[in-house]
C-alpha cells in the first residue's frame, strides 16, 4: 500500500531482506565516511586536545557527518535505483513549516511528561542521608558553552531528521508496499530499535533491553503519527525536540554539577547519561509506557484506509 505520495509508474520496490541489508551497509559506509573528517580535524591538534574534549568533538562530527551521509545514501537509493520521488517517502514540503512546528511542540510535551514523572518519583526516592550535589550556574554563562550547546542542538535536529528519513520515510514506505502499513510501522520500528543496540553494553543487560523496547515503541508511535499526517516532516520535529531536550538537559546537569569544566568536555558524559542506561528504575518503563499509550491513541485515529478492514458477516438469503 502507498502510505505517502505515489512513487511513479516506473518505480521499483526493494525486497524487504535487501532493505535491511542495505540499511546496515549504509550505516557502515556512513561511519567510514566520518573517519576522514575526524582525522582531518584531530591530527593537526596532536596531543594538545584533552581526551574528554576530543571525545566531544568526535561526537559532534558524528552527528553532522555520519547521519547526513546515512540519509543521503538512502535518498540516492530511492532516486537512482528505485526511481521514485522523495515525496513517496513522506518528504513533502507543502505545509512543512507548520507540520515541523507542531511536531516540535509534541516532542516537547512528550519530554516534559517524562521529566514530570521523574521529578514526581524523585520526591519519594530522596535519600535523606545523601547530601545534595553542589550546583554552579557560572559555566552556563560562558559564551563557549552557549556556542557548543547551539552546535549540539542543531546537530541533534539533523541526526533526528536523518533517522526519520531512513526509518519512517524510506523503510516504512518500502515495507508498507510489501506487507501493509501496520506491518511496515512495526518492522521499521524494530530496525529503529536495533540502531540502539549499544544500550546492551552498558553493564546492565536488563536496563539495556528495556531501553531498546522503549525506543522501539517510540518508533511505533512515530510511525503511526507519520501515517496519520501523510508526511514525515512532523515526526522529524517530534524526534528532534525530544532528543534535544534529553541531551541538553544531560549536558546542563553535567556542567552545573562540576563533572566537566567546559561544554565540549561534557558532551561525552552527557551522551552517556542520555543513551547508556545503567540502572533499571520505574522511569525506565515510563518512556516505553507513555509511547505505547500515545501509539494506541494514534492507531485509533488513523484514516480508515490504514485500518484493518472488518469482516462483514454473511446474512443468509431468504428463500
Amino acid at each position: 500500500m502507498i502510505v505517502y505520495a505515489a512513487p511513479g509508474k516506473d518505480a521499483r520496490t526493494t525486497p524487504a531482506w535487501a532493505a535491511f541489508a542495505l540499511l546496515w551497509a549504509g550505516w557502515l559506509l556512513a561511519n567510514l565516511a566520518t573517519l576522514p573528517f575526524v582525522l582531518l580535524i584531530l591530527l593537526p591538534m596532536g596531543g594538545d586536545l584533552p581526551a574528554a574534549e576530543r571525545s566531544g568533538l568526535i561526537l559532534i562530527l558524528t552527528l553532522y557527518v555520519m547521519f547526513s551521509v546515512f540519509a543521503l545514501l538512502a535518498m540516492l537509493w530511492m532516486k537512482r535505483y528505485e526511481r521514485r520521488s522523495l515525496r513517496s517517502a513522506g518528504i513533502i514540503w507543502r505545509g512543512a513549516f507548520w507540520r515541523y512546528g507542531r511536531g516540535l511542540l509534541w516532542g516537547l510535551a512528550f519530554a516534559l511528561a517524562l521529566f514530570g514523572f521523574a521529578a514526581l518519583l524523585s520526591v519519594f526516592m530522596i535519600n535523606p542521608d545523601k547530601p545534595p550535589a553542589s550546583i554552579s550556574m557560572e559555566v552556563l554563562r560562558q559564551p563557549a558553552t552557549l556556542l557548543v550547546l547551539a552546535i549540539l542542538l542543531l546537530g541533534i535536529m539533523l541526526q533526528s531528521a536523518a533517522e526519520e528519513i531512513i526509518c519512517r520515510g524510506w523503510l516504512l514506505s518500502t515495507l508498507a508496499k510489501r506487507f501493509g502499513p501496520i506491518a511496515g510501522v512495526f518492522l521499521s520500528s524494530i530496525f529503529f530499535g536495533s540502531l540502539h543496540a549499544h544500550f546492551l553494553f552498558t553493564g546492565n543487560l536488563a536496563a539495556g533491553l528495556v531501553a531498546i523496547v522503549s525506543v522501539t515503541l517510540i518508533g511505533v508511535m512515530l510511525g503511526f503519527y507519520a501515517l496519520r499526517e501523510g508526511s514525515i516532516i512532523g515526526v522529524c520535529g517530534i524526534h528532534g525536540a525530544f532528543n534535544a531536550i534529553i541531551f541538553s538537559a544531560a549536558l546542563v546537569a553535567t556542567l552545573t554539577t562540576g563533572e566537566a569544566d567546559n561544554a565540549l568536555a561534557g558532551l561525552q558524559r552527557a551522551f552517556e547519561i542520555g543513551t547508556q542506561p545503567k540502572h533499571l528504575t520505574p522511569v525506565s518503563f515510563a518512556q516505553g509506557g507513555l509511547a505505547l499509550i500515545v501509539a494506541v491513541l494514534l492507531w485509533w485515529r488513523l484514516p480508515p484506509k490504514f485500518r484493518p478492514a472488518k469482516r462483514r458477516s454473511r446474512v443468509p438469503k431468504s428463500a
